[in-house]
């Protein structure tokens, strides 16, 4: 389907930008197709929330780890920086292969609810990029209106910083459709079952029916009235 939000109007799309959403689409479901049989006990909504919870905590411990490095040496904070860093990436790895990576599907790929569920959480994360990159650059707006000198350490805090809050911006989508995502529904899995214990009731061999009685061999018909010998006349 064709995207009602984009900036582009569908007569005006260039031919080589659709083949290029065209491209977007088989590869996403070749990816579907891919990753539909791993982790199948981690596609439900109670493991998409945790695993959203896991996120938001290794986020939260990388921004903690920014905000050390504007008091301690360049080195002493990279190592919870790099740890919180691999478990966001192996955490959001594992977060779009379970869900399906909804937030960044493209349009023709997605059907109407989760393309009005992957527009919102788009929003809401550009909201949040917008507002938390204010933060570093603010910081350097009072540092450099205060002191004559800024410390090199305070620059390289603030770069960090940085990188952290675009960070958090960027897995704000991921995060928020993987939050609203429910449960598959069991009625499908219902109808997989019935079609799997149909087929092997049909392909398994019943047990020999009991001989039933033979059958009745074709008699004669009894004679009637109109097939005994003529009476004799009388003289």
């Amino acid at each position: 389907m064709t995207d009602p939000h984009s900036a582009i109007p569908e007569h005006a799309q260039p031919q080589s930008w659709r083949r290029y959403e065209n491209w977007r689409a088989r590869r996403y479901e070749r990816l579907l197709a891919k990753n539909a049989t791993r982790w199948p006990r981690l596609r439900n909504r109670r493991w998409f929330r945790r695993l959203v919870v896991l996120l938001a905590m290794f986020l939260l411990l990388l921004l903690v780890a920014a905000v050390i490095a504007f008091f301690t040496n360049e080195w002493l904070f990279f190592i919870p920086y790099l740890v919180s860093l691999s478990g966001i990436l192996a955490t959001l790895v594992l977060l779009k292969t379970v869900t399906g990576s909804v937030a960044d599907a493209p349009v023709s790929a997605l059907d109407e609810i989760q393309l009005a569920q992957r527009n919102s959480a788009r929003s809401i994360g550009y909201l949040v990029l917008f507002t938390l990159s204010f933060i570093p650059f603010m910081m350097l707006i009072v540092m450099g209106s205060a002191f004559t000198l800024v410390s090199g350490r305070n620059v390289y805090g603030i770069g960090v910083l940085l990188i952290t809050t675009t960070l958090i911006g960027t897995c704000t989508p991921t995060m928020l459709t993987s939050w609203w995502m429910t449960d598959p529904d069991p009625e499908d899995f219902d109808e997989l079952d019935e079609f799997g214990e149909s087929s092997t009731v049909e392909e398994q061999p019943g047990p020999a029916d009991p001989p039933g009685p033979p059958t009745p061999i074709a008699t004669q018909p009894h004679p009637t009235a109109h097939d005994d010998p003529p009476t004799p006349a009388t003289w």
